[in-house]
C-alpha cells in the first residue's frame, strides 16, 4: 500500500522525530536562558511524547510512502526500538555522577560530575531523532543526514561527559574514526547514485532488479565498490572487523552511561544501513515469474559471502579477545564487538536467501522444526534483546558508581573514590547489594544464551535461520550450504566460549569474598533503569511471542516487499 500525500501530511509523518528535536531545543534554550537544570527530565518527556505519535505497526505488506520517508512494520520497529533504548539511556545518563576528573578532597560530594546538565540532554535527544531518522529514510540523503545526525551527537557527549584525560582521548578517537566511517559511507552513496541515476532507494532498487535494462559498465565498476564501502561504514557502528580496534579503548575512557550508549545506539543504525543495502536487490515474492536483473544478483552474490565471513571473523576475534580483558568496560567491550558478529549472522542469511529465490536455487527449508524466523527478523529480534540486556549492565555498573577506598581515619587525607573499573571490583557484590547481583547476573546469562533467557531464543532464530539457507541441497565443499553450515557451527562454538568471561563475572559476584563492597552512589535513576530492564528481560522471558511477531513482521516487509 502506497499513498501519495501532500506535504503537509508527510510533515506529519515525522512527528516523532519532530517532537524529540523541539525538546531538544527546550532544553538547550531552557539551560541558556532560563536557569534549567532538570534537562533529562525534559529529555524523558519528550521522548514519551514522541512514544505517544509513533503509531502501532502497520499490518504486514502495508506501508505508507512520501518523498523520502516511508513508514512500515520495519521502520516502526526500528522507531520503537530507538524511543525504548532512549528513554532507558536518558534514566542511565542522568544518574551518572562520576567525576570529571581525578581530584582529591575530603568531601565525597567535591570534584564529581553531574550528568544532569541541559547541553547533554539536548545533544542526546538530537542523537535519537537522527537515529529515528534514518529508520524512517528511503532517501540516501536522507539516510545520510540521519546518520550524521548520530554519528556527531555521539562525540559530542564522549567530549561532554568526561574532561579528563582518558575523556579527551576517547572522544577523539570517536571522532576521527566516525569521519572515516561517514565518508565511507558517502562514497558508497555516491556509486549508488552513479548506478541508480536517483538518490530514492526505490528507484535505485527497481533499477538494479530491472531484467529488462542490462547492466552497463561502470554500474559492473562502481557496484562492489558501493558494497564494500557501506559495509566499511556500518562495519564502524556495529564495532565489526576490521573497524573494532577502538571499542575498548573508547569504552574504557568514557563513563558507564556514555559505554552504554555506544553498546548499543550506534548498532541500530548499522542494522539499519546493511538492511536498506540489501533490501535493493531482494526480488519480492509477489512478483511472480520476473526474471531477475543482472545487477541485482551480482549485488547478492557480493553481499552474502562478505557478510558471512564478517560474521564468522567479528565473532570469533571479540570473543577471544574477551577472555583475555580484566577492565570490566573492555570486556564488555570486546563482548560488544562478538555481538556485532551474531547480528551479522542473520544479514548474511537473507542475502544468501534472496540470492537462493532470484538464481532458482534449491527449494526452500521445512521450517517446521525451527523458530520460523528469516535471518532479518532473526537480527531484529536479537537486537533488542542484545542491547536490553547490555544496557541494564551498563544501568547497574553505574547505579553502584565506585568502590570503597582503602582508608582509616588518622591515617592521613581520604583518597579519592575510585570508579569500578575491574572484574575484581565486583567480588562478593551478592552479600552487599543482591539486587544489583541478581539483575547483572539475568543480563549476563541472557548474552550467553543461556535457557531460557531471550538471548537463547536470539541465538537459536539466527543458528536455525542459517541452517534453513539452501536446506535441500547437498553439502559440498564451497557451496552455499556448506558456508551457513559453518557459520551456525561457528556461532554455536562462539556462544560457549562467551560463556566463559561471562561466568567469570558472575563467579566474582557470588562466590570470591568482599574485599572493600561498593558504595552503590551512582544515581536513583540509573538504579530505575537497571530494575526496567530487569521487569523487561523476564517480561520476554516468559511471553517472547509478542517480540518474535513484531521482529517478524519488520523482517517479513524487507524480504518479502519491494524496498
Amino acid at each position: 500500500m502506497t499513498s501519495n500525500m501532500s506535504s503537509l501530511q508527510s510533515f506529519f509523518l515525522l512527528a516523532p522525530e519532530i517532537l524529540l528535536v523541539t525538546a531538544a531545543l527546550i532544553t538547550f534554550l531552557g539551560g541558556a536562558f532560563t536557569g534549567l537544570r532538570s534537562g533529562w527530565f525534559v529529555a524523558l518527556v519528550g521522548i514519551v511524547a514522541a512514544m505517544l505519535v509513533a503509531g502501532g505497526q502497520p499490518a504486514d505488506g502495508a506501508w505508507i510512502e512520501s518523498g523520502g520517508i516511508r513508514i512500515d512494520a520495519f521502520s516502526t520497529y526500528i522507531r520503537w526500538t530507538v524511543l525504548g533504548l532512549g528513554a532507558i539511556l536518558a534514566l542511565v545518563q542522568a544518574g551518572d555522577l562520576f567525576r570529571s576528573a581525578v581530584t582529591r578532597g575530603n568531601s565525597f560530594g567535591g570534584g564529581f560530575h553531574t550528568g544532569g546538565t541541559c547541553e547533554e540532554a539536548g545533544t542526546f535527544l538530537i542523537l535519537l531523532a537522527g537515529l529515528s531518522l534514518t529508520a524512517v529514510a528511503n532517501d540516501l540523503v536522507l539516510l545520510f543526514i540521519g546518520l550524521e545526525l548520530v554519528s556527531i551527537p555521539t562525540y559530542i557527549l564522549l567530549a561532554l561527559k568526561r574532561t579528563d584525560a582518558h575523556g579527551q582521548e576517547a572522544s577523539l578517537k570517536y571522532f576521527f574514526l566516525s569521519l572515516v566511517a561517514s565518508a565511507l559511507f558517502l562514497y558508497a552513496a555516491v556509486c549508488l547514485y552513479g548506478i541508480g541515476g536517483s538518490t530514492s532507494l526505490a528507484i535505485i532498487g527497481a533499477r538494479l532488479r530491472s531484467a529488462g535494462e542490462p547492466m552497463p559498465g561502470m554500474a559492473t565498476v562502481l557496484l562492489p565498490v558501493a558494497i564494500g564501502m557501506a559495509m566499511a561504514g556500518a562495519a564502524f557502528r556495529l564495532a565489526a572487523v576490521p573497524m573494532q580496534f577502538y571499542a575498548p579503548d573508547v569504552y574504557e575512557g568514557t563513563s558507564p552511561s556514555n559505554a552504554a550508549l555506544l553498546s548499543t545506539l550506534p548498532k541500530v543504525a548499522g542494522i539499519v544501513v546493511l538492511v536498506r543495502v540489501l533490501a535493493l536487490a531482494i526480488m519480492p515474492t509477489d512478483a511472480g515469474d520476473d526474471a531477475v536483473g543482472g545487477a541485482a544478483m551480482a549485488h547478492l552474490s557480493l553481499f552474502w559471502p562478505l557478510a558471512a565471513t564478517l560474521a564468522a571473523v567479528t565473532m570469533t576475534v571479540g570473543n577471544v579477545m574477551a577472555l583475555l580483558q580484566r577492565n570490566l568496560r573492555r570486556l564488555l567491550a570486546c563482548s560488544s564487538i562478538a555481538h556485532a558478529g551474531y547480528l551479522l549472522v542473520g544479514i548474511a542469511t537473507a542475502a544468501a536467501a534472496a540470492s537462493a529465490r532470484a538464481g532458482n536455487g534449491p527449494a526452500g527449508a521445512d521450517t517446521s522444526w525451527t523458530l520460523g524466523l528469516g535471518g532479518l527478523s532473526a537480527t531484529l529480534f536479537y537486537l533488542a534483546t542484545y542491547a536490553l540486556a547490555t544496557a541494564g549492565i551498563f544501568a547497574a555498573i553505574t547505579y553502584l558508581g565506585h568502590r570503597w577506598p582503602e582508608w582509616t581515619a588518622g591515617s592521613g587525607p581520604r583518597p579519592p573514590r575510585e570508579e569500578i573499573a575491574t572484574v575484581d571490583d565486583l567480588d562478593g557484590l551478592s552479600s552487599t547489594n543482591p539486587v544489583a547481583a541478581f539483575a547483572i547476573t539475568l543480563f549476563l546469562l541472557s548474552l550467553a544464551g543461556i535457557p531460557p533467557l531471550p538471548g537463547f531464543w536470539g541465538k537459536l532464530s539466527l543458528a536455525t535461520s542459517a541452517l534453513e539457507v539452501d536446506w535441500n541441497a547437498a553439502i559440498t565443499l564451497g557451496s552455499r550450504r556448506a558456508w551457513f553450515v559453518s557459520l551456525a557451527v561457528i556461532l554455536v562454538l562462539n556462544a560457549a566460549i562467551a560463556a566463559a568471561y561471562y561466568l567469570r563475572i558472575i563467579a566474582a559476584m557470588y562466590f570470591r569474598s568482599n574485599r572493600r563492597g561498593v558504595q552503590a552512589d551512582g544515581g536513583l535513576t540509573a538504579g530505575i533503569a537497571m530494575l526496567l530492564c530487569t521487569a523487561l528481560v523476564l517480561m520476554v522471558t516468559v511471553q517472547p511471542r509478542g517480540l518474535f511477531v513484531s521482529s517478524s513482521r519488520a523482517g517479513n516487509v524487507i524480504e518479502k516487499s519491494r524496498p
